[in-house]
């Protein structure tokens, strides 16, 4: 039986200061198990106030653990996730080397990220010290799992837009349900939004006119750069543009998703009807249609 569940009559007699100080190493007394059932236990409170239930489902579950790592696969005359495949967090460098240039000997851009959570059931999570930055990403993993059970969810498995669409939708139902509202928490710093919002445009530029090798050479260029002002970047590629691009709230990323569903967001009074009429999109045209009528009503 799993560990978590050996402990579901334990008293979890601790509260979300103690909680923080621990994800800081400033209080080392409370297990592990303990912040799980502890978050579980107030997120779960949140999401069913913010979404007017009494019951989740499917209920939020989580464990830290090392997360997945995701071999992204783009064109290498345009920025686009033609495919993306689960990779073992402990893949050697080595190795994700091998795989890339693999990769780009049959003319395609290809790079292994980390990711910070993955909606498995029960998600994995990534345990960082930042005590909002795990809300919303429980809450953010919970909500995949949620739209899959819908046309939105379901939408994502079409690639594209549609995963952009739902990646942006749950960034921005992390941010409500951690109230990070006015802090940008997975992207806090301005030299490095500046620094890729601008790579990220010249990219493009240079792809558009069909320069691919400039366009390469170029990104070649900024990751020395950005590396050099103190940052761990090991490639910037169209695939690493395409990976980071799905989430509307990064500066890796050109669509107006984000903004969108910002402005969505304001046409509605709770968050509870805002997701409901958004899970039974199934396409950006409804998506658009949906815009057109909110837009129109009083």
């Amino acid at each position: 039986m799993p560990k978590k569940y050996l402990n579901i009559f334990k008293n979890i007699d601790i509260d979300e200061d103690a909680v923080r100080s621990s994800l800081k190493n400033e209080n080392n007394k409370i297990d592990e198990i303990e912040i799980e059932i502890f978050l579980e236990n107030e997120i779960s409170k949140k999401i069913k106030d913010k979404l007017e239930k009494t019951i989740l489902f499917p209920p939020l579950d989580f464990v830290f653990q090392k997360t997945p790592k995701v071999l992204i696969i783009s064109p290498r005359d345009r920025i686009y996730q033609q495919f993306a495949m689960l990779i073992t967090p402990d893949i050697t460098l080595e190795r994700m080397v091998e795989i890339e240039s693999e990769i780009y000997e049959q003319n395609l851009s290809a790079i292994v990220v980390n990711t910070g959570g993955f909606a498995a059931y029960p998600s994995l999570i990534k345990k960082k010290s930042n005590y909002d930055y795990l809300v919303s990403t429980i809450a953010h993993e919970w909500l995949h799992q949620y739209l899959f059970f819908s046309p939105l969810g379901q939408a994502y498995f079409d690639g594209g837009e549609m995963i952009a669409l739902n990646e942006s939708l749950a960034d921005i139902f992390g941010e409500e349900i951690s109230e990070t509202f006015e802090d940008n928490i997975f992207y806090p710093d301005d030299f490095y939004n500046n620094f890729m919002r601008e790579t990220r445009l010249e990219t493009d530029k240079l792809l558009q006119n069909n320069q691919i090798e400039e366009a390469e050479r170029y990104m070649n260029m900024k990751t020395l750069e950005i590396n050099e002002n103190g940052y761990k970047i090991r490639k910037i590629n169209q695939a690493y543009f395409a990976f980071h691009g799905n989430y509307g709230s990064s500066p890796s990323s050109t669509s107006n998703y984000d903004k969108n569903l910002r402005v969505l967001r304001g046409k509605y009074d709770s968050l509870s009807d805002y997701i409901n009429d958004l899970k039974k999109i199934s396409s950006i045209e409804e998506f658009n249609k949906l815009i057109i009528l909110k837009s129109t009503e009083n």
